[in-house]
C-alpha cells in the first residue's frame, strides 16, 4: 500500500510539473501572440497527417496505473504513446476508421506480488446455463484461452485497476458457451477447452508472461487426439477501456474485437491472412466491430502466440475489462457468423 501512495504521488507530481510549464510557456509567449494576432493567418489541411492522428488516438487512450516500481510506468508509456511501431501497426490505415481500429491491444499484466498471493475480489458470478450439445467425434474448430482467468470489471465490485481484472471463476473462459451453442448452430463442430492455465502457473510458481508456454500443451494435446481440427482460436479480453472496445449498432450493444497475429515466425503471412479475412466479414456485417489485424514482434511481445503451430491460428481479443457478458455473446454471434461463412467458402470443391 506504501508503495501504491509514493507512486500516485509521482504521478501527481508529474502531471502538476507538466502543467506548470505549459502555464509558464503560454505566458512567455501571451505577448507575442497578442502582437501578432492581427496579420496572423494559416490554412488548415482537409486532413489530418496520419503521424498527428496515431500519436492523439495513442495518447489519448493509454492507460497509466500505479504499479510497484516506477519503471513499469515507463515501460507502459514505452509501449503506447512513445513506440512509434505501434501507430503503424496496420497498413492501410487511415484517418476515416481511425476511431474504430486503434489503438493497438493491450494485455492487463498482474503485478507478480499479486499473482501469486492468491488474492482476488469478490465477483459477481453469472447464471449461465449450460449448453445442452453433445462433443463432437470429429471437431473441425478449436476454443482455448491463454489468460483463462481475464476478467471483467463490471462484475469486480471491489476491483477499480484493470490489471487487477482477474478471477478464478468469472472470466473469458465463459464466453466458451457462446462459441459452442453459436458455432453447433451453424453446423460447424467445436471444441472448447476450458483448461485453467493461469491456475497451472501459479501452481507451478511460473510467471504470467509464460502462459503461452503452458496453452502450448493445450493445443499439441488436441491436434494429437483430434486430427478433424482445423482451426484454432485463442480467445483473450482487452484491458483497454469501454470507449474503445464498445460499439452501439442500430440499437444493439457489441463488444468490439481485435486480431493479434505474432510477426516472428514462417507461419505468419498465413496467420495475418486468415485474421484480415476475418476482419474484413465482420465489418462487413456490423461496421465497425472489428478494430483490425496487429502483428507484432519484437521485444515486449512473445512474437509467435503458439500460432506457429498451424496456419489456421487466430488470437482473438473479444473486448475489453469494462464490456460485459451480453456485449461478449452479440459479437460472438456475428464472430461466428462471419468465420462459418468463411471456412464453407474455403473449402475445396470436389470434382463431380
Amino acid at each position: 500500500m506504501k508503495k501504491t501512495q509514493t507512486m500516485y504521488s509521482i504521478n501527481l507530481f508529474l502531471k502538476t510539473f507538466l502543467l506548470l510549464i505549459s502555464v509558464m510557456t503560454a505566458g512567455l509567449y501571451l505577448p507575442n501572440v497578442k502582437q501578432e494576432i492581427s496579420s496572423f493567418s494559416f490554412n488548415l489541411p482537409d486532413e489530418l497527417p496520419q503521424s498527428i492522428t496515431y500519436l492523439m488516438l495513442q495518447t489519448e487512450y493509454a492507460y497509466l496505473t500505479p504499479q510497484d516500481e516506477l519503471k513499469e510506468v515507463w515501460d507502459t508509456l514505452s509501449n503506447t504513446v512513445f513506440n512509434p511501431v505501434n501507430w503503424l501497426a496496420m497498413e492501410g490505415f487511415t484517418g476515416e476508421v481511425a476511431a474504430n481500429e486503434f489503438p493497438a491491444p493491450s494485455e492487463s499484466v498482474p503485478p507478480s506480488e499479486w499473482f501469486f498471493s492468491d488474492e482476488e475480489g469478490e465477483a459477481v458470478e453469472l447464471n449461465q446455463s449450460t449448453v445442452e450439445t453433445e462433443e463432437s467425434d470429429d471437431p473441425r474448430v478449436f476454443i482455448y484461452f491463454t489468460h483463462s482467468r481475464e476478467s471483467f470489471l463490471p462484475y469486480l465490485p471491489e476491483t477499480k485497476n484493470p490489471n487487477l481484472a482477474h478471477h478464478s471463476k468469472v472470466n473469458i473462459t465463459q464466453t466458451g458457451q457462446y462459441f459452442k451453442q453459436s458455432f453447433n448452430q451453424k453446423g460447424i463442430p467445436v471444441k472448447v477447452d476450458t483448461t485453467d492455465i493461469v491456475a497451472q502457473l501459479k501452481d507451478s510458481g511460473t510467471d504470467y508472461w509464460q502462459a503461452y508456454d503452458a496453452s502450448r500443451n493445450v493445443v499439441q494435446e488436441a491436434m494429437s487426439s483430434n486430427d478433424t481440427l482445423d482451426y484454432f482460436i485463442d480467445v483473450h479480453r482487452d484491458s483497454l477501456r469501454r470507449e474503445a472496445t464498445t460499439l452501439n449498432h442500430e440499437g444493439n450493444v457489441y463488444a468490439k474485437v481485435a486480431f493479434v497475429v505474432g510477426g516472428e515466425h514462417e507461419g505468419s503471412a498465413d496467420n495475418t491472412k486468415i485474421a484480415e479475412e476475418l476482419h474484413k466479414r465482420l465489418n462487413q456485417k456490423v461496421p465497425g466491430i472489428s478494430r483490425g489485424v496487429y502483428v507484432k514482434k519484437g521485444e515486449h511481445t512473445n512474437g509467435k502466440f503458439n500460432q506457429d503451430l498451424s496456419p489456421r491460428s487466430v488470437l482473438l481479443e473479444l473486448g475489453g475489462v469494462d464490456n460485459k457478458f451480453e456485449e461478449l455473446e452479440a459479437t460472438t454471434e456475428i464472430f461466428t457468423q462471419a468465420m462459418s461463412e468463411y471456412m464453407l467458402e474455403s473449402e475445396p470443391v470436389s470434382a463431380p
